[in-house]
């Protein structure tokens, strides 16, 4: 056991390992770990502020990623990603001991699998009590009898290990259903090599792209006789716990993204919902758990999961890896009885213990529970009905006694486990090296006739150095897990393996939520940049030397009501127009207003969250600064709003030019490109066209109407071109000529209509429908309508009321159409027909 008081000092660093626990770099007499000495000989030559410094970059490059964690579904909460610099380092010898074990345990989770659904000895046996798997919500009895092909059931495992205070490891929990954290593994090693590139050369250090190889073979071979399956990553959609991991895992397998509604069941098999039809699926990688997998079979009203998945699974039509009914494994109470598993089984003892447990539904369990209640650790037996583990010690007194009511109310549900201290490790901060309790998540893939096992996995660290909770959720951080090796290894990509197809496969179609996620991306990108550049405008025009007329200034205040569309805004009576800030502060800042900037802002980082494998590094560095700077607006927007607001706008409308700049350059120029394109197209024309109707038409007299002309060429970013080609003075029909006729001015109508027009062709060629669809017809319509249109008639006054009737008519004209042409792309490409439903919990879906 590792003892405090010797500390170390080398150069600018300070290491005291002051802890009565083990600690991983720091041995029984105060001196570093053989496997250790050589990274800590460079960490020291480098020096504190060098390794701060590091960390900084490394946390930069995690940012610009889009590196994250999200704490449960709510939109856009999410936190960074956090890499400490400091690796978790073990030696070749230890690690051979531990990936055995690895692998061993989970050759013996998956016997237990085959027999739950299988024979079922155990029970019969009496080696496990009936309760432990048949009052468990992970068992799944409508998947009885179900097997995948091979000897494996088991695809893909993960254990989480602690050592005791000897420095022994031990498995506290197994996942099962579908272990998260290879991604986060795998963009900890990534940044680390950048961050560290020597240190991690010379020091020889397993790779990990061997076992995602592997993992792509073993799915593979689940579809004997197919050289091509298809197969698709599942993942719960943007903003979960592990979204942004979700996304790379899939990107960097090279699979197909998918929610639950990009798939349906019909005809006894999986189809996915794409732009061309549908694509039968052969394997799903899923990573939802069992009751968000099908709401027939868990009952669940929740809108999620694939309705009909678990019938297809049973008649062979799909493989599904893990398969369904595996949480059953993740029982804590499975741990109690895995030393006579593994007699019955294996015939012998294992190498890897779990952390000793009691499972409160043995009466004698539930004594022992009892008598030492304050000194266990107590958890549900299924973790997404219990939350996290207790810690009895660190509840008050009330507190204990209602856990423990809750425990005697309901024995089979809760178990107890002795409360392990972790393994102490260093952690860099400003103030040098501290301390810190670790986990280590070890993950396996079928591979073979066993198990293969990352040469690492996924560390976690404790936020505090007396913590015992280290969990994501929780704050804290990971490290990237080093394996060290006595001489360099062939390096290997999944990107140029044997797997991997010789020529791209362009004709590939993506889901119909993908296409749609751009598309309102698009829209919702030059939503956000054309309000930001009205308000900018109505800052300026409000705080001129030469300002509007008083009329001007409400009328252009209500048209920013109108074009935002957060009526009723400025139009409503009550609100005084001339001390508008009050509203224009709620119109920029609250997030939970439809149309508000913040609002569209918002949106687009969650359309962008369902498409981030499609974008390039920098355009996720791009949304990432849209995030910050949205933060940053509305922090500040409230406090200087009276002093030059309009130039806190600037660098949002900046980022979000930079991303449409960006998507022109880096971007393919494939349907996924064009349907953002077509958002982009469409939102710009209607919210133009919605400007010049509130500005220009309603309710303005022609010399009002002329005063107005200035501000929404501003707004429209026309100005300097106007001025370039007329010279002086402005005109109604001039700025009609600009803004609506000129095919050269990226602004204007006609330029819009001309880009749907040719996007639109491009994203139909491969149909063989004689007829014109719909979209295309509602396009030619409209150009076809402004072309034909006079400047005459549309600038004649009404001297009755006072507007241009032909001109609000044509806008009218105009618009219904692009609405229409919208509702007929998300009427073809979008939607599809639907399969099998759930019709429980009362609820039926149409």
């Amino acid at each position: 056991m590792q003892k405090q008081s010797q500390i170390i000092q080398p150069a600018n660093l300070a290491y005291s390992p002051r802890h009565d626990q083990y600690d991983e770099v720091v041995g029984e007499g105060g001196q570093i770990r053989s496997h250790w000495q050589y990274s800590m000989q460079v960490l020291e030559g480098m020096g504190l502020e060098a390794l701060l410094e590091r960390q900084h970059n490394a946390e930069r490059i995690l940012r610009d990623d889009g590196a994250s964690y999200s704490p449960g579904d709510q939109l856009n909460i999410s936190h960074t990603w956090h890499l400490d610099l400091l690796p978790l380092i073990l030696s070749s010898n230890e690690w051979e001991g531990v990936e055995n074990a690895l692998r061993e345990r989970a050759e013996l989770l998956n016997l237990i699998l085959s027999d739950l659904y299988g024979p079922r000895t155990l029970i019969y046996n009496k080696v496990i009590p009936p309760g432990v798997v048949f009052g468990h919500s992970g068992f799944l009895r409508a998947c009885d009898g179900v097997k995948l092909p091979g000897e494996h059931q088991l695809i893909f495992h993960a254990a989480d290990l602690v050592r005791d205070e000897g420095g022994n490891w031990l498995v506290i929990g197994d996942r099962t259903q579908s272990p998260s954290g290879t991604g986060y593994a795998l963009e900890n090693r990534t940044v680390l090599r950048k961050v560290m590139p020597s240190l991690f050369r010379d020091a020889h250090v397993h790779r990990l792209s061997n076992f995602f190889l592997k993992w792509r073979k073993k799915l593979v071979e689940l579809v004997p006789g197919k050289d091509a399956p298809l197969i698709v990553y599942l993942t719960s959609g943007a903003f979960q716990e592990s979204s942004f991991e979700d996304a790379y895992l899939a990107n960097y397998l090279g699979y197909p993204l998918v929610q639950s509604r990009d798939l349906t069941v019909r005809k006894g098999a999986v189809w996915l919902k794409a732009l061309d039809g549908l694509r039968r699926v052969d394997v799903i990688l899923r990573q939802i758990d069992d009751l968000q997998a099908d709401p027939v079979i868990s009952r669940q009203a929740s809108g999620l999961g694939v309705p009909g998945l678990a019938e297809v699974v049973r008649s062979g039509g799909v493989k599904v890896a893990n398969p369904l009914g595996s949480g059953v494994l993740e029982n804590p109470a499975l741990a109690r009885y895995m030393p006579q598993i593994a007699k019955h089984f294996l015939g012998r003892e294992l190498r890897l213990n779990s952390v000793p447990t009691w499972w409160c539904g043995e009466p004698e369990d539930l004594a022992y529970v009892r008598a030492n209640f304050d000194n266990l650790l107590i958890r549900h037996t299924c973790r997404a009905e219990g939350g996290h583990s207790l810690f009895v010690s660190e509840l008050d007194s009330k507190q204990r006694e209602q856990l423990l009511a809750k425990v005697l109310a309901q024995p089979m549900n809760y178990v107890a486990q002795s409360a392990i201290k972790p393994s102490q490790t260093p952690v860099l901060q400003s103030r040098g090296l501290v301390s810190r309790p670790l986990v280590m998540r070890g993950f396996t893939v079928a591979s073979g006739s066993s198990y293969s096992v990352m040469p690492g996995g996924l560390t976690r660290v404790g936020a505090q150095q007396d913590t015992q909770h280290i969990v994501s959720q929780l704050s804290g951080g990971s490290k990237d897990t080093w394996i060290l090796d006595s001489e360099p290894e062939a390096q290997v990509s999944v990107l140029h393996s044997a797997l991997s197809p010789p020529t791209a496969e362009r004709s590939f179609s993506m889901p119909s939520r993908v296409v749609e996620n751009l598309f309102w991306f698009g829209r919702y990108a030059e939503r956000a940049e054309s309000s930001l550049r009205l308000v900018r405008t109505v800052f300026e025009e409000l705080n001129s030397i030469e300002p509007l007329p008083e009329e001007m200034q409400h009328r252009l205040l209500q048209a920013l009501s109108h074009v935002t569309g957060t009526l009723p805004g400025f139009t409503d009576p009550e609100v005084d127009l001339r001390k508008p800030e009050k509203e224009l502060l709620d119109l920029v800042s609250n997030r939970a207003r439809l149309g508000s900037i913040a609002h569209s802002l918002e949106s687009i980082l969650h359309s962008s969250g369902g498409v981030k494998e499609l974008f390039s590094i920098d355009m996720l560095r791009l949304t990432n600064d849209i995030r910050d700077g949205m933060n940053h607006l509305m922090n500040n927007f409230s406090r200087k709003m009276y002093s030059a607001p309009e130039e806190m706008f600037d660098p949002l409308i900046t980022t979000l030019l930079a991303l449409s700049g960006l998507s022109q350059e880096s971007m393919v120029r494939g349907r996924a490109w064009r349907f953002m394109e077509l958002g982009r197209r469409i939102e710009r024309a209607m919210q133009t066209l919605e400007l010049l109707r509130q500005t220009l038409v309603f309710h303005c007299h022609a010399s009002s109407t002329v005063s107005l002309v200035k501000p929404v060429l501003a707004s429209l970013e026309s100005r300097i071109v106007y001025k370039r080609y007329y010279r002086s003075g402005y005109y109604l029909d001039k700025a009609l000529e600009l803004l609506l006729y000129d095919r050269e001015n990226p602004r204007s109508i006609r330029f819009q209509l001309d880009a749907l027009q040719q996007h639109l062709e491009e994203v139909g060629s491969g149909s063989k429908a004689v007829r014109i669809p719909d979209e295309l017809r509602f396009i030619l319509q409209t150009s076809n309508h402004l072309l034909l249109s006079n400047m005459s008639e549309l600038c004649r006054l009404d001297q009755d009321t006072g507007q241009y009737p032909n001109l609000k008519q044509l806008f009218d004209d105009l618009e219904s159409n692009l609405l229409a042409c919208a509702q007929a792309i998300s009427d073809r490409f979008f939607d599809h027909a639907s399969g099998p439903q759930s019709i429980d919990m009362g609820e039926r879906m149409l």
